[in-house]
């Protein structure tokens, strides 16, 4: 009997995944991938047929990577096809933790940034995870007071594990010439612990092609040394490319991740 035939009441249900109970352990869940894509906070919203089966490709190839590399992440397992096993949460953290290496999507809008800015070392934002309400962005200097003044380790924690991972994807991608040029990610508590949890996919980060074979990435700019027209991530979808256009970008992901395997830690 697949695992999938035996899912029944649904912890909670997001934009993209399906969480359900094991009955045969209390200490893990399921994680089901759903082909929903959505954009805008929620507003704009598709079924891309497909499209749950490479997120989880790309998402099992991630996490049993950054595992290997030593962080503290929830992933356990891959059950079957759209299935991921999990460690249960004993809290989720309502934050979206993004780190930046090169300047691209909202912060050219409100940042005064110029687009191919290359920020070193990578900036770590905070931003509180409410669709109704944009995720706000957390002010850095409160994050600063609340992490020395009321002891809330957590952010410190969130914040170097989020530039941490980052820099291992970056090297991870970088050997197959695309450039990671942000990403946001979850995290929660499990045994007391900040882990990072939820889901890594097409979603999760931009990803840019090099735009030559020998690129020059130590510059101010770097915009001249990549191909955002070749794009591999969910801006093609916000920028209204074609369902089938964004899942052949996606599946693009997965067949580079897939091969994460093959790289040292």
């Amino acid at each position: 009997m697949k695992v999938d035939d035996n899912l029944q009441n649904p912890i909670a249900e997001g934009k993209t995944k399906i969480i359900y109970p094991n009955p045969d352990d209390d200490k893990t869940v399921f994680m089901v991938f759903k082909d929903d894509i959505t954009a805008g906070d929620g507003a704009k919203h598709d079924v891309i047929e497909g499209k749950a089966v490479v997120d989880w490709q790309t998402n099992r190839d991630i996490f049993n990577y950054l595992n290997r590399c030593g962080f503290r992440t929830h992933y356990v397992d891959t059950v079957e096809e759209k299935v991921a096993l999990v460690k249960k949460l004993d809290h989720k953290i309502d934050l979206e933790v993004v780190t930046r290496r090169i300047a691209a999507g909202s912060i050219l809008k409100w940042g005064r940034i110029t687009e191919g800015q290359r920020f070193d070392p990578v900036i770590t934002q905070f931003h509180y995870k409410d669709d109704p309400l944009h995720d706000p962005m957390l002010d850095e200097g409160y994050i600063e007071y609340i992490i020395k003044a009321k002891n809330a380790i957590e952010f410190q924690q969130m914040r170097e594990m989020n530039a941490e991972i980052f820099l291992a994807l970056e090297k991870a991608f970088a050997a197959f010439k695309v450039q990671l040029i942000d990403m946001k990610l979850e995290y929660g508590l499990i045994d007391g612990q900040v882990t990072l949890i939820d889901e890594i996919s097409g979603g999760s980060f931009r990803l840019w092609p090099y735009a030559k074979d020998k690129v020059n990435l130590e510059q101010e700019n770097v915009l001249s040394e990549l191909d955002p027209s070749g794009r591999l991530d969910k801006d093609t979808y916000r920028m209204g490319e074609e369902s089938n256009k964004v899942l052949a970008k996606f599946h693009q992901i997965a067949r580079i991740t897939e091969r994460f395997d093959e790289l040292d830690v």
